[in-house]
């Protein structure tokens, strides 16, 4: 019944797991107080169905549980360990079981317990060289791919347990090139919104699409996930734990990440969130609409976000995240060619104002004479 509550499968996979992780945590001790018997076994399924009886049958000590899990959380945040907007994804899980077995739980109560989330921390945004000195260690297109998507598309670590081919609608010029692509987030999920990524993402992309070819023998099928592990014979998804691994040992590579000294609990840039934050700085100095680098960014500001999209004009907020493009891109020479595609954009106008211009001229001058020979003839 938990299972049937959620429909993305993705969503019904990483609550499992988080339900999992906090289930294994309850002594066998509780269940032996309240019904009498303890689980047969440590399995999802059979300690799922012992805590919603101890739930159901007192739904005070099922509480009590929940907020022994949050307070363990709050230490972890800190340690520096997680952030304080994990614990809501951690509880959630635990809602949706309990609810779906239609269990009462004072929530309220519980979410009182959650550290406040202070809006100005004290941790920055990688810069743009710290991310180009990334990806000159980085030697698997894998790895590239993440980064780019990362600082251009800035979205949050879970996504990448999303993220398929089809999510992808890859935006072309004239000529061929990328003009960038619009890059579905959460699909499915009632946390869904639409951001973009820059055309430097969209090349490494196109190789790494290349590379899986040459090694499973034919391009990722719409449906298949994004990033592929490499650990398996079978296709199987990258996840964020996967990601995370990746991002870390380039950024220790470059040497972002030493041993916190004794005393200091987090580090200058967060591994996943400094991506973010680059992003988020780099719409800003680009002057987006602030609407649509918050829409962009997944915060929730009451636009219509659930409407199909398949193509360029059906991306009203791509021309504003096109200000923010030369901003988001890490290579110099790739930089360089967006702005003397620019320059060239800027003359081909400039050239055609000045032939419509001389047109209107040559036509004032038509209108001249024609007044001057009736003049003339009268």
């Amino acid at each position: 019944m938990f299972l049937d509550s959620v429909k993305n499968k993705e969503t019904v996979r990483r609550y499992r797991n988080l339900l999992y992780t906090f289930l294994k945590l309850i002594p066998n001790q509780i269940y032996h107080d309240v019904l009498g018997e303890v689980p047969p076994d440590r399995e999802k399924e059979t300690l799922a169905k012992y805590f919603v009886d101890v739930a159901r049958k007192d739904s005070e000590i099922a509480a009590n549980i929940i907020a022994a899990y949050i307070k363990e959380d709050k230490k972890r945040i800190e340690s520096g360990e997680i952030s304080p907007q994990t614990i809501p994804n951690h509880i959630k899980p635990i809602k949706v079981l309990l609810d779906s077995n239609r269990i009462a739980i004072h929530w309220k109560s519980l979410t009182k317990l959650y550290p406040r989330i202070t809006r100005g921390s004290n941790d920055r945004a990688y810069t743009r060289e710290e991310i180009q000195k990334m990806l000159e260690v980085s030697k698997d297109i894998t790895d590239k791919v993440i980064i780019l998507m990362y600082s251009s598309g800035g979205f949050r670590l879970e996504a990448w347990d999303y993220f398929t081919w089809k999510d992808l609608v890859f935006f072309k010029n004239n000529d061929g090139s990328y003009k960038g692509a619009a890059l579905i987030v959460y699909r499915n999920d009632p946390e869904q919104y639409w951001t973009f990524i820059t055309p430097e993402s969209c090349k490494a992309l196109e190789i790494y699409r290349e590379k899986w070819k040459s090694e499973i023998g034919q391009y990722p099928k719409p449906e298949e996930p994004l990033i592929r592990t490499v650990k398996f014979p079978m296709i199987r998804r990258l996840n964020q734990k996967g990601v995370r691994k990746r991002v870390e040992k380039v950024v220790r590579e470059i040497g972002l990440r030493p041993p916190l000294p004794p005393g200091k609990r987090r580090h200058e840039v967060k591994l996943d969130h400094g991506f973010r934050k680059f992003f988020n700085t780099n719409l800003r100095r680009a002057k987006v609409d602030f609407l649509d680098k918050e829409d962009m960014m997944g915060h929730k500001i009451g636009l219509e976000r659930h409407y199909e999209r398949y193509q360029e004009e059906d991306f009203e907020r791509f021309p504003e995240y096109e200000k923010a493009i030369p901003f988001l891109t890490i290579s110099d020479e790739e930089r360089a060619k967006l702005e003397n595609i620019k320059l060239r954009q800027e003359k081909s106008e400039l050239e055609k104002k000045n032939a419509e211009l001389e047109a209107i001229k040559v036509k004032l001058d038509e209108l001249w004479a024609d007044k001057q020979r009736m003049e003339n003839n009268n």
